[in-house]
């Protein structure tokens, strides 16, 4: 028996917070494709096990989110709206060599938004200073996708974007030579190989 497709089983292939985001929605290939996030406490499992939430801020958050059900519901389906912006603009960034403009500025929006809302954390373990959200609300899950948003387009990895031909998941090709072609060889890359494999063997079969 097969195991059920959660959050927990999800495979993180995308190498960066929010194109693991991205990918919840799976094989985007398929307009049938199922989506890993269908409630508010999805994004709470998703965070906590991107490990970009605390498991205090996570148990404050499903107490707002079981006080204010109506408000968690919106907050869920503008998270989702998010995502889908995100993927037209990183898909277009890969295929075109920039994102298109109108997603570009609701990004900026977006962002400029999300980020006002850090603040500097001294944390006393490690010593150092933090931009952390310290402040409890239910738009946090998206905030933090959107912080991982601007690391991405920020830094030195978004040449490393690409797009799996096979499911078109996203992913950073972080591999040595930057050959990677697939988000993962052992999914993608084993069904692109079966159906070479057939193929092949359908055009031997015709031969005379």
């Amino acid at each position: 028996m097969s195991e059920a497709k959660t959050i927990q089983t999800m495979r993180l292939d995308g190498g960066i917070a929010c194109l693991n985001f991205v990918n919840t929605k799976d094989n985007r290939s398929k307009e049938t494709g199922m989506d890993y996030l269908s409630h508010y406490r999805d994004l709470l499992d998703l965070c906590e096990r991107l490990e970009l939430m605390p498991a205090k801020t996570r148990q404050v958050l499903e107490r707002l989110a079981k006080a204010y059900p109506d408000q968690a519901r919106q907050e869920f389906d503008k998270t989702i709206a998010l995502r889908e912006l995100l993927y037209r603009a990183f898909s277009q960034l890969i295929e075109k060599g920039k994102p298109p403009e109108l997603e570009l500025q609701q990004l900026s929006t977006q962002l400029a938004n999300a980020l006002s809302y850090l603040e500097l954390h001294f944390d006393k373990t490690s010593k150092e200073m933090k931009l952390i959200y310290t402040r409890p609300a239910l738009e946090q899950p998206s905030w933090l996708m959107l912080q991982s948003v601007a690391e991405l387009l920020t830094g030195k990895e978004l040449s490393l974007l690409k797009k799996c031909p096979s499911c078109y998941w996203l992913f950073l090709d972080r591999s040595k030579n930057k050959s990677r072609k697939w988000c993962s060889m052992a999914t993608c890359g084993d069904v692109s190989k079966v159906k070479q494999a057939y193929h092949r063997k359908k055009k031997e079969r015709k031969k005379p």
